[in-house]
């Protein structure tokens, strides 16, 4: 297991630095929550005729997700060399946050596919530019035995940004504009927050070696040489595959298969609606699921609470595509957002105490976080599976690719075993 870094210093205890420290984790999520869930498979929607609305919208998709794969190691790569006295993260985070601004403001204003991508790809790269070097932090600077905590606070900045971005989108009433000057609004201000939080950080690049192509090469096969760095990566992958499978099709899911939006008196009347009210709900359920686990992982151990959260996954998701009545459905999300809320909170403690390295930790940790833009390359091409299941019976895409995800859910959990330098 890997220990903090002697090059960094500026770790603290109160609970105000620890979400400082995950303020920019709130904005990337949510920003992606409100934008794979409802605003860019809405904007496809009304560019392209309804038979291939979801082939279209998983190529925009998987074209964004292909950069992904490497941009946030490449940045967490660059960060590690850098050299400035702002310290080696805060300028890329910087950097990547008025970047964004720019991606969204290209979104926003996006009416034709081309367009789309365009603004959607540039979206990836602003991301990875900040979150790829964001990703060393928790290593860099938070002692081992309480990196459950750190995690812990980190998955309930993410459940609570994807809240507060489900209330705003509905209090918006799905203007898109408003919606994406809203993310554009949040990205700015936690960006500042997080780099006033690193403020008194001083941390030094290494002297010896410097940015080179060949260098970056060799550093990305570095981490791949470690067993438990392998696992913890390939687990990640088939658990974020198991989401990104649902997730991005669900709007389209609730308009296709699901009747009327009524359940427990009340009455969403339509598919857009009802979407985001589940996407709040396993949010909010999972803000219960993420404190429990930030107890937990410390004290029980990452695999377990891991464990335990992948199996809820597994096991409500079956029933969701099996029953597409809207008061199950919403039931279930309950449930299911208490076993995601639980994982997201525990797997950032597990990829950073089996890191190889902690001098290339921004690499390193640009790597692990490919495994969930490498998912978006498969996710965005299950759009045309649905479609073409739909082809034979209407709604048998949707089930036959969400059954698939519970599978993967359940495979996911049970290799984490597989680990062995992580309690």
């Amino acid at each position: 297991m890997s220990a903090p870094s002697p090059a960094v210093k500026g770790y603290r205890e109160s609970v105000w630095w620890q979400l400082g420290l995950s303020a920019y984790w709130f904005a990337t999520s949510y920003k992606w929550f409100v934008l794979l869930l409802f605003v860019l498979s809405s904007q496809v929607g009304e560019i392209v005729p309804g038979g291939e609305k979801n082939t279209a919208w998983g190529t925009v998709f998987m074209i964004g997700a292909i950069w992904a794969v490497i941009g946030p190691s490449v940045f967490g790569y660059l960060s590690d060399r850098c050299a400035s006295r702002f310290g080696r993260r805060r300028p890329f985070i910087a950097i990547g946050s008025g970047l964004t601004v720019i991606a969204l403001a290209i979104l926003s204003q996006a009416q034709s596919l081309p367009m789309m991508i365009v603004g959607y790809l540039l979206l990836q790269v602003s991301d990875d530019v900040g979150t790829g070097p964001y990703g060393a932090l928790i290593p860099e600077l938070v002692p081992e035995n309480k990196r459950g905590r750190a995690s812990g606070y980190m998955g309930i900045m993410t459940l609570l940004a994807q809240i507060v971005s489900a209330v705003v989108a509905v209090s918006l009433s799905g203007n898109l504009f408003a919606i994406y000057a809203a993310i554009a609004i949040v990205n700015v201000l936690c960006a500042v927050w997080v780099l006033w939080t690193l403020k008194d950080v001083q941390d030094e690049a290494p002297k010896a070696e410097k940015s080179t192509v060949e260098g970056f090469i060799r550093g990305w096969r570095e981490p791949w040489r470690s067993r438990d760095f392998r696992w913890v990566w390939f687990t990640r992958f088939l658990n974020a595959l198991g989401f990104y499978m649902v997730q991005p099709y669900l709007l389209n899911y609730l308009t296709d298969r699901v009747v009327t939006f009524k359940a427990f008196g009340l009455n969403l009347d339509k598919a857009s609606t009802a979407v985001l009210a589940i996407g709040l709900t396993i949010s909010l359920f999972g803000a219960f699921g993420a404190m429990w686990a930030t107890r937990a992982a410390d004290r029980i151990g990452r695999k377990r609470v891991i464990l335990i959260a992948g199996m809820i996954m597994f096991v409500v998701l079956v029933p969701f595509a099996l029953i597409p009545q809207f008061p199950v459905i919403w039931g279930l999300s309950a449930v299911f957002g208490i076993g995601y809320g639980a994982y997201q909170s525990a797997d950032w403690a597990l990829a950073s105490d089996v890191l190889p390295n902690l001098t290339d930790a921004g690499k390193d940790m640009g790597v692990w976080v490919a495994s969930i833009s490498c998912v978006q390359i498969v996710a965005g091409g299950i759009g045309r599976a649905i479609d073409a299941g739909n082809r034979v019976d209407p709604g048998l895409g949707y089930v036959v690719v969400f059954l698939v995800a519970s599978g993967v859910f359940l495979l996911s959990t049970i290799l984490i075993r597989q680990v062995r330098g992580s309690t």
